[in-house]
């Protein structure tokens, strides 16, 4: 990807320039001709078109228009057109506050508009904008893409890696404004939802976006304080313990323990009187990490997590907490399959249970991500279950994990889907 001062500063030449001189200009930098240089002519275009410098605005669009036609592509020209419209109108309803809701519809109607085309016009719509208007604006703005990247960061649609792509680049512009030294309670807001987009990414290297993950919340812990702000604190070292309980890249004994020390420093504020439904969540998060658990007795270690996990189902249950509860029951799953202590075949059906209970709330429709995971969790139980016979169980589990594969698909998540194609490989051997 060429610089974009490159592109902006071409474009600058070109206004300055005389219409008949164009050809040659764009030839003599033929190198910067490309789609994110008629992005950038789109977005500079439709900058001056706002601050009404029609003339100069018009030019440039017409160049844009000129220059999609060389590509012989006008589906793509006219897509590239309608994502720049979807982009403004989508931040003027936020701006606007309108009811999330009408944002999620909007965002339903429009999901083939959010791909990689329409993440790189996000980016250089948002850094080129607020470089170009005063103090004021690109503080609404900046305020805009934030909001932006909060609703989409819960909204359930769409593509997951190409919208957690979206919520990043929007939280990075914003950051050029909401400097630490002016905005300090918001920026460090900011790095936190940032640091949870990191952390979930799909696209790039998983471990090298948790090491970003990890710095982000490191850095919010400078202003995020247990004595200025204890519940927000309390949610960062949650969020941090998560991030450690995912890591892989360095000493992963250490990074569990790194996890388990953080779900008690949030437990150490979040309690169960005053905040039952975030104490509830670190009871679930220890639940699931003492699974992993390398130190001490791993008999012990699941007895621990059992334990956690009932805790969290105080709160979290059928009826107030729904998709808490059917979570705790995917983490009871895992805990009763993994189970050493008590009779193997009843540990089995109770992990067995648990997925199906899950699954009565995680459906493909509403979850389709967590319903991928229960399926493939499920299978693992079928996989090793002692009751009922063998072959049947082992055909379940393959049925299962191709269920899993209608979401966990190759482009979107390789993670899964190889780990997946290893197990059916396991699962055939052993029914030959």
């Amino acid at each position: 990807m060429m610089n974009e001062r490159s592109y902006l500063g071409l474009i600058e030449i070109l206004l300055n320039s005389p219409r008949e001189q164009e050809i040659d200009i764009l030839n003599a930098n033929r190198e910067l001709i490309d789609q994110e240089f008629i992005s950038q002519l789109m977005l500079a275009g439709d900058r001056l078109r706002r601050e009404n410098n029609l003339d100069s605005a018009e030019r440039l669009l017409a160049l844009a228009d000129e220059l999609l036609k060389l590509t012989n592509n006008p589906q793509s020209r006219q897509h590239h057109r309608e994502q720049l419209e979807f982009l403004m109108t989508i931040l003027e309803q936020i701006n606007k506050q309108t009811h999330p809701q009408e944002i999620y519809r909007l965002l339903d109607r429009h999901q083939d508009k959010i791909d990689k085309n329409f993440i790189d016009l996000l980016k250089y719509w948002a850094n080129e904008t607020l470089l170009s208007v005063g103090e004021a604006q690109a503080k609404t703005i900046a305020s805009d893409l934030v909001n932006f990247g909060n609703l989409i960061s819960e909204y359930p649609g769409g593509n997951r890696g190409n919208n957690i792509e979206v919520i990043i680049v929007g939280y990075q512009a914003a950051l050029k404004v909401y400097q630490p030294t002016v905005y300090p309670q918001e920026w460090a807001m900011i790095q936190v939802n940032l640091a949870n987009a990191w952390r979930d990414r799909i696209y790039g290297n998983y471990e090298d976006n948790l090491d970003e993950a990890i710095a982000l919340y490191k850095k919010a812990l400078e202003i995020i304080t247990t004595k200025q702000s204890p519940y927000n604190w309390g949610n960062l070292q949650r969020n941090l313990g998560i991030a450690y309980s995912y890591k892989n890249r360095g000493n992963k004994t250490n990074n569990l323990e790194l996890a388990i020390s953080a779900y008690h420093r949030a437990l150490s504020v979040h309690n169960f009187d005053d905040f039952p439904q975030d104490w509830a969540a670190s009871h679930n998060n220890l639940g699931d990490v003492y699974l992993k658990r390398i130190l001490g007795d791993k008999a012990e270690n699941i007895e621990i997590a059992i334990a956690h996990l009932e805790q969290a189902l105080k709160i979290y249950t059928l009826s107030s907490f729904p998709n808490n509860w059917a979570m705790v029951q995917n983490n009871l799953g895992n805990a009763f399959q993994s189970r050493i202590k008590g009779d193997r075949t009843e540990n089995i059906e109770r992990a067995i249970s648990s997925y199906q209970n899950a699954l009565s709330i995680h459906t493909l429709e509403k979850y389709p991500r967590n319903w991928a995971m229960l399926n493939n969790n499920l299978a693992g139980a079928y996989r090793y279950r002692v009751k009922g016979d063998k072959q049947q169980n082992l055909q379940q589990a393959i049925a299962l994990m191709k269920q899993s594969l209608l979401v966990y698909s190759k482009d979107k998540f390789p993670r899964q889907w190889a780990d997946i194609q290893q197990n059916l490989q396991n699962i055939e051997r052993e029914l030959k």
